[in-house]
């Protein structure tokens, strides 16, 4: 089966009108609704505006693990509140395999039961979330991804094999910036109370002092869930969230990417 390699920028427009929500005092959100030819029509897109006049944008999608990589470009209208999707092509940065390569992985591994798991599973999936940012001249600074291996069995009942967490870091980026990781959070995945879902959720943040005025700081952070469900929703499918925090210096004009398989 042919791959498609397709990516995912999100772009925001700068202009916050009433239809906003407001949430206290230093938050607005708008909940955005398709436009007439998107490619994609996700689950949900929410956007907030923060408190000093930045954006954090939150997708919400359901994807299938069978080898196929999708990612879809992201163009957001605040004006009309709306949203379109377009897929683009995608290839890996070569600092992003090498660091790949080169970095241990955060691992959640289930031990002890394999044999068991053999006998009893019935389908066996592996599928991957990836959040990216992205500067403006396209080229990708931070990435984060969730690996995950789980079992469904002829009951419905699922099990995670495995799951894991990479993230990488620009540093330099093809433009001579550098990028830096602040840390991170990889929990282990958790079932629901009958096994027909598990959630594993992440996050890592990164930033960077020379995106423009090296006496400047420009922070980024990604939040990630992804859920496999079991077959009564649709078999080796899995639930992501993904939500992008950015501030600091020229931090608006930084886009995210998001990417399944």
């Amino acid at each position: 089966m042919s791959k498609k390699w397709i990516v995912v920028p999100v772009v925001l427009s700068l202009s916050f009108l009433s239809a906003f929500t407001a949430l206290g005092k230093e938050n607005k959100v708008m909940r955005l609704d398709a436009e007439s030819g998107s490619e994609i029509i996700l689950k949900k897109v929410e956007y907030r505006e923060t408190g000093d006049g930045e954006g954090q944008v939150t997708i919400e999608g359901r994807a299938t693990a069978d080898g196929i990589i999708e990612a879809y470009q992201i163009q957001i209208d605040t004006e009309n509140g709306t949203y379109i999707t377009k897929p683009l092509d995608y290839k890996p940065s070569e600092e992003e395999l090498m660091e790949e390569e080169s970095e241990e992985e955060l691992s959640n591994d289930e031990v002890g039961s394999s044999e068991n798991q053999l006998l009893a599973a019935k389908s066996y999936y592996k599928g991957w979330l990836r959040a990216s940012t992205e500067d403006p001249v396209r080229i990708e600074t931070a990435a984060s991804k969730i690996s995950m291996s789980w079992s469904e069995d002829i009951d419905g009942l699922l099990e995670c094999s495995s799951s894991t967490f990479n993230t990488w870091a620009a540093n330099p980026s093809e433009f001579d910036t550098h990028w830096y990781k602040n840390g991170q959070s990889f929990p282990k995945y958790k079932y629901n109370s009958d096994n027909s879902k598990i959630t594993q959720t992440a996050w890592a943040a990164y930033y960077n002092y020379d995106f423009g005025n090296d006496d400047l700081r420009t922070d980024v952070k990604h939040n990630m869930t992804m859920i496999p469900v079991n077959k009564d929703i649709g078999s080796g499918q899995f639930d992501y969230k993904v939500t992008m925090d950015k501030s600091g210096e020229s931090s608006a004009l930084l886009e995210l990417n998001v990417t399944t398989n």
